[in-house]
């Protein structure tokens, strides 16, 4: 397997929609804990849980993983991936974001390969198909759109594209991002030096910033994952997706 990719999972404990839910219980394991054991799974490479709080660093390291306090003063995921991959040498760097306890270490993958055979890509993710339209009004819920080649183009909290009444075209589907990035690590060193873009500031999407600035991002398509932890009801959520699972 190739060991050229550092995992860095942020995991802020002061978000400001749910403080703490990195932490909080899902099936006996807190969130952290799913996400990285997925990391791990992928065999990529070193693993490493960033935070800003001494509960998250404790529990990390009580399980073995390696943990780094950051500074609180990071203005994102990827400031604080950033800081905690400085003084490593791996080409690639994946911020794989701390709430998201049902990533499968195959999607990882899939992306990472991806961009790795796409140069002229600087940035690498994944998406799934929409079929609820709750998740396609959702705007916790980002969508993607995307060139033949998987080139990403936008990124939106709104339904895109839009599907005209008129248009000849039916049955073309939307897309879920998936929410985590992996870098080129010069892609990941101009990413961080760039101002919060216009777009990006209107939808609260870090994203954009890359797309308005030119850098290309490879898009690889993946079956649909499990809900992400954005706010305490998603727990329930997730709690009824598992239940769900096992019965299969």
């Amino acid at each position: 397997m190739d060991k050229s990719c550092l995992i860095v999972i942020p995991a802020r404990y002061g978000s400001q929609r749910f403080p703490g839910k990195v932490l909080a219980p899902l099936a006996g394991k807190p969130v952290i804990q799913w996400c990285w054991e997925a990391a791990v799974r992928t065999g990529l490479g070193e693993v490493i849980i960033a935070t800003e709080h001494e509960k998250v660093l404790s529990f990390a390291r009580s399980i073995g993983a390696r943990a780094v306090m950051t500074s609180p003063r990071c203005q994102s995921g990827t400031d604080r991936v950033r800081e905690a991959a400085r003084g490593t040498r791996a080409k690639f760097v994946l911020n794989f974001q701390g709430d998201e306890p049902f990533m499968l270490a195959s999607t990882l993958l899939k992306a990472f390969r991806k961009l790795a055979a796409s140069p002229d890509c600087a940035i690498g993710t994944a998406c799934s198909r929409i079929t609820r339209r709750e998740d396609l009004e959702n705007p916790n819920c980002v969508k993607v759109a995307m060139n033949a080649a998987g080139r990403a183009l936008y990124f939106s909290r709104c339904p895109i594209p839009f599907h005209h009444p008129l248009s000849d075209l039916k049955g073309v589907p939307h897309y879920k991002h998936c929410g985590f990035y992996i870098y080129r690590r010069e892609a990941l060193e101009k990413f961080v030096k760039l101002k919060p873009s216009p777009l990006e500031r209107l939808e609260r999407l870090e994203q954009l910033r890359a797309l308005e600035n030119g850098m290309k991002i490879a898009v690889a398509e993946v079956p649909a994952l499990g809900p992400a932890i954005d706010v305490p009801a998603d727990l329930g959520t997730a709690e009824a997706f598992l239940k769900k699972r096992l019965k299969k």
